[in-house]
């Protein structure tokens, strides 16, 4: 596996070192460059190795991976986290650099940890004999695509007798960084909330570009609608007059395409197989992104149990001070003093939601939301008794 991911990927592993260095809790190395390499912005950043010749500059991946799922608070989940103040941010948070970039070019996905990398090298701690550099500041990153996107196999690996993808993203990853650490945040399949939209009677999508954006709920917003009609009503390249019967119907047809897929190949290979040219409601009706057991075991077989924090959207909303504390103890980091850094942490607010508007499309019909739930019920038993937990079959009224 490791030789046929090296064949490739050189571009990743001959960038690679030996060893990531000992002292920093975050993986880093020093990388040889010239100064005429890089642009006088960086030069000054860059440690004389003695001889002239060349000098070094420190490079780093990221500490932790928030892996998934879209629109599951993720944004929310890694605000908090970098608020920590051993955690740095990364210059963009969803580089989906080895999803669908197509993990090419590797010095570009370091360069997004740049900023991180001088932070983490030169960070200085306060201790009773003086100041001294802190090798305990790490880095992350949150492309929610990480965990179910595998397109790209499809290229060299997909010719397969059963038709399933033979070395996933995950493969990868654990190749390049095996002590990684992964939060997958998940909600129920179904559920979903709106994002803001402008509300119109009539609506020229192709002007109107909306940003899916994730949202965690506090305890006073109570207004729910559905995941799968959230994505369709947001959905910025549908150029037709969207209604909840416009949706029933796309969801019906999905999941006949889906169950053809079934007849003659694994849930597996549906789950990461049909594109969006053979499924024309796949942009609309986003349903194999709600199969978390399929993508989940896979990652549980390439990764220790111990390396996934597993969590649900729905504790986070209703209590952020234990799911925080559960995270930040899963990523080894220190208690938080400062009371603005506790309360951007653990406290009660929402990042990146908006308000929200109704418009002409109206409900979810009671109809969709029974064929969805049952569609849904098994992946659900698996999932609770993978994670041994039943809170999984979200069988509660959620209000998130």
């Amino acid at each position: 596996m490791t030789r046929e991911l090296r064949r490739l990927n050189p571009g990743i592993f001959s960038a690679l070192p030996e060893e990531f260095l000992p002292n920093n809790k975050n993986p880093c190395w020093f990388e040889k460059v010239h100064g005429t390499d890089v642009g006088s912005r960086w030069r000054e950043r860059l440690s004389d190795n003695g001889t002239g010749d060349f000098r070094l500059t420190l490079r780093c991946l990221p500490y932790f991976y928030i892996i998934g799922m879209p629109k599951c608070g993720t944004s929310d989940l890694y605000y908090r986290i970098t608020q920590h103040p051993d955690v740095v941010r990364a210059r963009r948070k969803e580089p989906e650099w080895w999803t669908k970039g197509h993990h090419q070019h590797f010095g570009e996905y370091l360069d997004y940890f740049g900023e991180a990398a001088w932070t983490i090298q030169f960070r200085k701690e306060l201790t009773s004999s003086g100041q001294k550099i802190s090798h305990d500041v790490i880095t992350g990153e949150a492309s929610t695509s990480t965990i179910f996107y595998n397109d790209n196999w499809r290229e060299e690996l997909w010719d397969t007798p059963n038709n399933e993808p033979p070395i996933l993203i995950a493969d990868l990853i654990r190749a390049v960084q095996p002590n990684a650490k992964f939060i997958l945040t998940l909600r129920n399949p179904t559920e979903r909330n709106p994002t803001d939209r402008n509300p119109t009677d009539s609506i020229t999508w192709n002007a109107f570009i909306i940003t899916l954006i994730d949202i965690t709920l506090n305890r006073s917003n109570m207004l729910s609608l559905f995941r799968l009609y959230s994505d369709y009503l947001f959905w910025k390249f549908l150029y037709v007059k969207r209604s909840n019967e416009d949706f029933h119907a796309r969801v019906i047809l999905s999941l006949r395409i889906f169950r053809q897929c079934l007849r003659i190949n694994s849930v597996r290979s549906c789950a990461y197989g049909v594109s969006e040219t053979e499924d024309p409601t796949a942009g609309t009706v986003r349903l194999r992104r709600g199969l978390y057991e399929v993508f989940l075991r896979d990652w549980l077989s390439v990764f220790p149990r111990d390396q996934i924090l597993v969590q649900r959207l729905e504790d986070h909303s209703k209590d952020p001070n234990t799911t925080m504390t559960r995270v930040l103890n899963f990523l080894d980091l220190g208690p938080v003093r400062k009371r603005a850094g506790k309360d951007a942490i653990f406290g009660f607010h929402t990042k990146n939601s908006q308000k929200k508007h109704y418009d002409s499309s109206g409900q979810m019909l009671p109809e969709t939301r029974f064929i969805l739930n049952e569609f849904y019920r098994p992946y659900n038993e698996r999932l609770a008794e993978l994670l041994n937990n039943t809170d999984f079959l979200w069988q509660e009224d959620s209000s998130v």
